[in-house]
């Protein structure tokens, strides 16, 4: 009673009571768009990845500059780790390590993705792989730390068609003058035909073009058989490709990554590499 007595004799202020100085939250119903939480860009757009099967082959490959010992008896550490290209740029391993068969048994060993990134006009792509741990199998090592560069080649389905038709046209090209100038021969070295005023017989040269038109023809032909070669080299061979698969952000037709890519240590050739995509998950 006493306390409630002290309390009645206080001063209260009516701005104190004043609902304005109380603070309760904003009911959503009755947010504006401005006052609303707004979701970040991670929120909304959630991370994509698409499964690859990445082949490595570590060893020593031709001329490459790498230490003397390194490799020197052909020994390989081959290596498969299945890893997902994920939309936001990162390669991940879809384990925490990778295993290989060495001398003494399986050999485990921790691995982790980094990057990757397809440039180039969407030409070339480079992956890359980080060995936490020292690895070995005979005389192939990598060094704790070492982080593996995997370079290549890659098509998407659009390209491949483009190549094809444009090797068909200039093949088409080069036969068909190849043809007219085996129409010119069969007419020069064909059967000969009685020239009754001069008593002799005589080749046929009726329609045959002459000695200029004969060469300016045969430069075309040898121009479009060059070309025909240069657009079947730039054409790869379909079982130097992986089999169709999709990478965030390119070609959902399928997307073709060329074998026996680079593996570099630093800027050294290491090995060579391959990818299949995972289909049957």
């Amino acid at each position: 009673m006493k306390l409630l007595s002290i309390l009645a004799l206080l001063p209260v202020s009516a701005e104190a009571l004043s609902a304005a100085s109380l603070s309760f939250p904003t009911p959503p119903s009755a947010m504006t768009p401005s006052s609303a939480p707004r979701s970040t860009a991670s929120q909304v757009d959630a991370v994509t990845a698409n499964p690859w099967r990445l082949t490595l082959d570590i060893g020593r490959e031709p001329l490459a500059n790498m230490p003397f010992d390194w490799a020197r008896s052909g020994c390989r550490m081959p290596m498969v780790i299945p890893c997902d290209f994920q939309s936001d740029k990162k390669l991940i391993p879809r384990a925490d390590t990778v295993s290989f068969t060495g001398p003494n048994g399986a050999v485990v060993s921790p691995v982790q993705g980094e990057e990757w990134e397809i440039s180039n006009n969407d030409k070339e792509i480079k992956c890359e792989l980080t060995f936490p741990k020292y690895m070995e199998r005979r005389d192939v090592w990598i060094d704790a730390g070492t982080t593996l560069t995997l370079l290549g080649s890659v098509y998407t389905k659009e390209e491949l068609e483009r190549l094809d038709q444009e090797f068909y046209e200039a093949r088409e090209e080069a036969w068909e003058l190849g043809g007219e100038l085996n129409e010119i021969a069969d007419q020069i070295e064909g059967p000969k035909k009685w020239n009754e005023e001069k008593q002799v017989w005589e080749k046929r040269m009726d329609g045959v073009p002459n000695i200029f038109s004969q060469m300016q023809k045969r430069v075309q032909h040898l121009g479009a058989q060059a070309k025909q070669k240069q657009k079947a080299n730039q054409r790869p061979s379909l079982k130097d490709l992986s089999d169709g698969g999709t990478i965030p952000g390119f070609s959902e037709k399928g997307l073709f990554i060329q074998k026996h890519g680079l593996v570099k240590i630093g800027n050294v050739v290491a090995g060579r590499w391959s990818a299949e995509p995972i289909t049957n998950l």
